[in-house]
């Protein structure tokens, strides 16, 4: 007679008065996701971490529980806490294998952090499965770049930029300066007449094209671009002095020395400029003249700047 009572009461009671007999009351989960949801659109991370807490508690259903789990990792990289975003990513990658976006997200970490094979081992497991995948390419070739493996890196910057049809013009600098790095002359070139292209007024893509036909060894070629990217940027230093190095390798020795007079004329100590109107100088004939100016760059120069210096002092034949 009691079964019979009982289960008459649990056929017809209520769900809510069932969680109430049983201790547990309607689901909040989907009102404090979207709450969360609300706190992460505007920007406030503390609100969503403090809530996280209490959101996991209450046992949510995986889809949220993914979704708040990649607002706490974003939270947490935006906060600087990097070591709890790196946790939070490797336990959630493993909940989650199919969710690329925590691999990633750990992967840019360890680029970032200079924790280059990491990142390379996850950058690869991503494309693998997804070979368009724009982000995993560009932290590949940025992570092979930065550990001087220029051919690897070349292959998947040349992906990356292949998938926006050269429109990432970030990406299109970096890989452009890589391939001037890596001395590949026809790549470079051409990177740089794709960016020439979409910013025909920007200084960068003509300085480019200076650095190839200067690495090729024709400095009146190299001069004539980098007019034009002085011509962009009139106020800039660097491509001033770079300018003043072309004219002193084309043989334009006086014109050379008043550009590195006018970078000197505002800092006196400037070592790249002290050693172009140094080799201009000496270019002239006038050892004496030259000499003080390569003592000064091997004194403040950074040590390629002096290195050269000081090989010039050595041909002049004075004591360093």
């Amino acid at each position: 007679m009691r079964k019979t009572i009982l289960l008459f009461f649990l056929t017809f009671l209520p769900v809510d008065g069932f969680c109430f007999f049983f201790g547990r009351g309607a689901d909040r989960t989907p009102e404090m996701f979207e709450a969360m949801r609300s706190d992460f659109e505007k920007g406030d991370c503390a609100s969503v971490v403090e809530k996280a807490g209490s959101f996991l508690n209450e046992r949510p259903s995986s889809v949220l529980k993914e979704t708040v789990f990649q607002y706490m990792g974003r939270c947490y990289e935006r906060e600087g806490l990097a070591d709890r975003a790196i946790s939070l990513y490797q336990l959630a990658s493993g909940l989650y294998p199919g969710n690329y976006f925590f691999a990633a997200r750990l992967a840019e970490i360890y680029l970032d952090a200079g924790f280059y094979e990491n990142s390379i081992t996850l950058f690869t497991k991503i494309i693998s499965v997804r070979p368009g995948d724009l982000e995993a390419n560009l932290g590949l070739a940025r992570a092979y770049a930065r550990l001087g493996f220029l051919s690897r890196a070349k292959k998947y910057y040349s992906r990356a930029v292949a998938l926006t049809d050269f429109g990432d013009l970030a990406a299109l600098r970096e890989y452009a300066s890589l391939m001037i790095k890596k001395r590949d002359w026809p790549e470079a070139s051409m990177l740089a007449e794709k960016g020439r292209n979409a910013e025909p007024s920007d200084a960068f893509w003509p300085r480019t094209l200076a650095q190839v036909w200067a690495g090729k060894g024709d400095y009146e070629q190299a001069l004539a671009y980098m007019n034009s990217a002085v011509k962009f940027s009139p106020k800039s230093r660097p491509l001033a002095l770079e300018r003043a190095l072309y004219l002193v390798l084309s043989g334009n020795t006086g014109s050379a020395v008043i550009g590195a007079d006018e970078a000197l004329a505002k800092s006196p100590s400037d070592p790249l400029a002290a050693l172009i109107k140094a080799m201009a100088l000496f270019k002239e004939g006038e050892i004496d003249k030259a000499r003080s100016y390569f003592e000064s760059a091997v004194r403040d120069g950074e040590p390629f700047t002096a290195k050269i210096a000081g090989a010039f002092l050595k041909i002049t034949g004075a004591k360093r």
